[in-house]
């Protein structure tokens, strides 16, 4: 039996930034983000018009280009947690 402490849920903490807004295209609306952790150019945000979770890349112009949506904050951080940071 494994006697290491299991984490339930994925430890963000590391990555937690002073939070800021970025502006998400989506489906030809600009809606508002608010991004909360940061690896590198992968960040992990908060849709605030569809009420989801986002994992995406800020571009070379620190725009949040390339993004996926989760259904849950679990999901997302576990997505952000799990990808490598894109070459910058």
């Amino acid at each position: 039996m494994d006697s290491a402490p299991h984490t339930e849920y994925p430890d963000i903490v590391p990555c937690l930034v002073f939070p800021f807004d970025k502006i998400r295209v989506n489906e030809g609306r600009c809606d508002p983000a608010l991004v909360f952790a940061q690896r590198g150019d992968l960040v992990l945000f908060a849709a605030e018009s569809t009420r989801e979770f986002g994992v995406g890349v800020l571009d070379t112009s620190g725009e949040l280009a390339f993004w996926d949506q989760f259904a849950s904050l679990d999901l997302a951080a576990r997505a952000f947690l799990s990808r490598e940071m894109c070459a910058q």
